[in-house]
């Protein structure tokens, strides 16, 4: 069996949580022996809902949360935006440093990881690109896309999920600030109203930061009677919000200026619902421009948005061509390459 010690700094119950799981659910669904454990540096209270969710799912044999930082006991360490691990450690050939953040300012470290690690993996060829010249050049060749899965059947949707909303729900979840831009996905929904009528409501869902007032910027759009604010939900919670909208005939917004891979707009397209996503997102699209807008362009995005509520069908038939992308299969196999 292959044993796997992922080292991260903070308990959150956020992206990186959800990509452990969605690999224990990967792993679990092909019956592959790989046994994965995590220790947190500090606890920010997700120890406690991310051991609820193992236990809830039944993954226990592919994830577990450990208390004590014990390297010798795996074949592999996978720190994962944790540069502390280098503290913490003797020598470095067996870890795996895992980039998964577009926040330039929270990577600066990556221009100075040590060339013995076993190498960089990154969640997207795009992002591999977007960084590369941050890595020390004798580290290009040691690094490595490991695509992010999505376990399709937390998509299925029961028969008796009813129809909340007397309104069309255009939906954005994840992080409000400025580099998720979540004031343009406003500014598209605003401009939307305006040019098809008040058939449409706008749903929030994520954490909020201090460089963006939501409440402010709606209130300034006359918005407050069109808008649904959810706090963070957990994971669980997610997937039967996305049924709501996908049942409520809605649509995925993204207006993100940076994403290393872009887990959200992947759910939503799990889930079948249509996604406007700006240009950052084309590596979860195949390119397909369909789906994507030129950033910024918000008269692009609202046409674009406009031609998927009247051309279901199609959109329904290139959507389902993208999931492929986000498979088990397509995770495993860049798994394997990873120690093969």
């Amino acid at each position: 069996m292959h044993k796997v010690l992922y080292v991260y700094k903070w308990a959150t119950m956020g992206g990186v949580e959800r990509v452990l799981l969605n690999r224990a659910q990967a792993f679990k669904s092909s019956n592959l022996q790989v046994a994965q454990d995590v220790f947190f540096l500090h606890d920010s209270g997700g120890k406690r809902l991310l051991n609820k969710y193992i236990n809830d799912y039944k993954l226990g044999h592919y994830l577990q949360v450990v208390e004590k930082f014990v390297p010798d006991q795996y074949d592999v360490i996978h720190s994962i935006d944790t540069p502390e691990i280098f503290d913490m450690m003797k020598n470095n050939e067996k870890i795996f440093f895992e980039c998964h953040t577009a926040y330039t300012e929270n990577r600066t470290y990556i221009a100075k990881l040590p060339l013995d690690i076993k190498g960089i993996i990154v969640p997207s060829e795009k992002f591999r690109q977007d960084i590369i010249e941050e890595i020390p050049v004798q580290l290009h060749e040691k690094t490595h896309t490991l695509r992010n899965s999505v376990p399709q059947d937390l998509f299925t949707i029961p028969k008796d999920i009813l129809k909340r909303f007397s309104k069309v729900p255009i939906a954005y979840i994840g992080r409000v600030d400025k580099l998720k831009n979540t004031e343009e996905v406003i500014e598209i929904f605003s401009l939307l109203q305006e040019r098809l009528g008040d058939r449409f409501i706008l749903l929030i869902a994520g954490p909020i930061t201090q460089e963006v007032n939501l409440f402010k910027i709606i209130e300034n759009k006359n918005l407050l009677d069109r808008f649904i604010y959810l706090p963070p939900l957990p994971f669980e919670k997610i997937t039967e919000l996305l049924k709501i909208i996908k049942m409520n005939k809605g649509l995925f917004l993204s207006s993100s200026k940076g994403e290393s891979f872009g887990l959200s707009v992947a759910e939503a397209i799990m889930s079948g619902i249509p996604v406007v996503a700006s240009h950052v997102h084309s590596h979860l699209v195949n390119g397909n421009q369909l789906f994507l807008y030129q950033l910024g362009n918000i008269e692009e995005a609202v046409r674009k948005i406009e031609y998927m509520l009247e051309n279901n069908e199609i959109v329904k038939n290139q959507l389902a061509l993208l999931r492929e992308n986000f498979s088990d299969n397509t995770f495993l196999i860049d798994w394997g390459n990873l120690f093969h």
